[in-house]
């Protein structure tokens, strides 16, 4: 019965069922603290966010949640970082010691592998690779955090914003998230390293280590493409935050160049998918929100625990223009040539995105008109990308708006494309083909 199911849907509803379980388990009363009054709609607002590793909030997280409801939400947000079907598959593997191909199947199309006979040492990897990470983020916060806490708080801190972090959750236990550590550069960096991780993808941070090991020639496309979008992308991040908010007084006048340039990388790191802030952003510029909603509408690497269209796609995106302009036939990288199908699917992710984005973009504006364009942009992409980075306006949001940023982050962390394989249906192809045309553009 259950092989009837696409993969495509059962990723799907593994992700709803563990948002509706976890809603559930905030309500509990040993869940938050008993004089915080904790709707429903909080509640699902906040398992949502956890489970697809957002980070937007409409409640005091560390305020409101009793140590079991902190517990319950960093078992969300490892959840939601590996998906539901990897961390199943693990469970399956340790007890059964073999999975099917169908399983097999399923976990590929959840970490986003294009291969199921290696699936089995994939998963393994993957879960080893989280663990290792977070274990390690873990030890140097605790360092750092031991200073200002007892020995259990600093751990338990540590190990949650480390989660957090390699994840690309954003959520903290900070009423103001890392805005007490804006100057600290051993916690930035170690906040920053775990998220870059995180989002680069599995598959790269393997191959990465093999070749460095000397076991692996080279990297495939997919990494090579993953590393260097993602080098460019921190770079000009770093540069363009760095420059626009130079003058800002609310954010960066009145640094040193050191620390205005530590602020600068850290946002260019976290607005793609993390939603870490060590300065508060209600103040940014419009052009600085510009350019940050196109970077968090971009995202991190596929086969990451990020969100967003991907690096790769606007990759293959831009590659397929550049062959337009210099009118070659054919798209090539370092040396191989790819695929117009693909330079098409990455085309339809894109456009889907943006239409969905420019239509709830439109409702939200709609539904709150004394709130500014930009913010309502920046909230609503922050919800696509799963990047979870706030201008603050998200508790003022009426219901129905938040219900929409709910959607939007299940969409973000699922996917668009497979949440429309999940409601389609293959169609046979006729033997025939239509005559050719032309059509005028430009």
């Amino acid at each position: 019965m259950l092989k009837r199911i696409s993969p495509y849907t059962l990723i799907m509803l593994s992700f709803f069922a563990l948002i509706v379980l976890g809603a559930l388990l905030l309500m509990m009363p040993f869940a938050h603290i008993a004089e915080k009054d904790l709707s429903f709609l909080e509640a699902f607002f906040t398992a949502t966010s956890a489970v697809t590793v957002t980070g937007l909030s409409v409640i005091n997280i560390g305020a409101t949640f009793t140590i079991w409801g902190k517990l319950i939400l960093l078992v969300l947000i490892q959840f939601g970082g590996l998906g539901v079907l990897t961390i199943s598959s693990v469970l399956v593997l340790l007890i059964a010691k073999r999975i099917g191909f169908y399983t097999k199947r399923l976990v590929a199309e959840g970490l986003n592998h294009n291969k199921t006979y290696d699936i089995y040492a994939i998963t393994k990897r993957v879960v080893l690779i989280t663990l290792l990470f977070e274990a390690v983020g873990a030890l140097f916060l605790f360092c750092s955090f031991i200073q200002d806490y007892s020995f259990a708080h600093a751990l338990f801190m540590a190990v949650f914003h480390s989660v957090s972090a390699f994840c690309n959750a954003g959520i903290s236990l900070f009423s103001n998230s890392f805005e007490g550590y804006t100057y600290n550069i051993f916690v930035n960096g170690v906040i920053a390293l775990l998220i870059i991780f995180g989002g680069l993808g599995f598959t790269t941070i393997i191959q990465s280590y093999e070749y460095l090991r000397k076991k692996r020639r080279r990297l495939d496309i997919n990494s090579q493409f993953s590393i260097i979008t993602t080098i460019i992308l921190l770079l000009a991040g770093t540069f363009l935050f760095f420059t626009l908010e130079y003058g800002n007084y609310y954010t960066l006048y009145g640094k040193s160049t050191f620390n205005r340039l530590l602020i600068s990388f850290f946002h260019s790191v976290s607005l793609r998918t993390a939603g870490f802030d060590t300065i508060p952003l209600e103040h940014l510029s419009s052009a600085t929100i510009l350019f940050c909603v196109t970077f968090m509408f971009i995202g991190a690497s596929p086969n990451s625990t990020g969100s967003g269209v991907k690096t790769t796609t606007i990759g293959i995106l831009f590659l397929g223009i550049k062959t337009a302009l210099f009118n070659k036939n054919y798209i090539e990288f370092s040396k191989r040539r790819i695929s117009w199908k693909l330079f098409n699917k990455a085309s339809a992710l894109v456009f889907i995105a943006m239409m969905y984005v420019l239509t709830m973009i439109i409702v939200l504006t709609a539904l709150e008109p004394n709130i500014e364009f930009t913010k309502i942009a920046f909230e609503l992409i922050s919800a696509f990308s799963t990047c979870g980075l706030s201008t603050g306006i998200t508790p003022e949001l009426c219901t129905f708006s938040k219900l929409i940023l709910i959607f939007t982050m299940f969409i973000g962390r699922v996917g668009p494309l497979t949440i429309m394989l999940a409601f389609s249906r293959p169609r046979a192809e006729g033997n025939y083909k239509y005559p050719k045309e032309n059509i005028l553009i430009g």
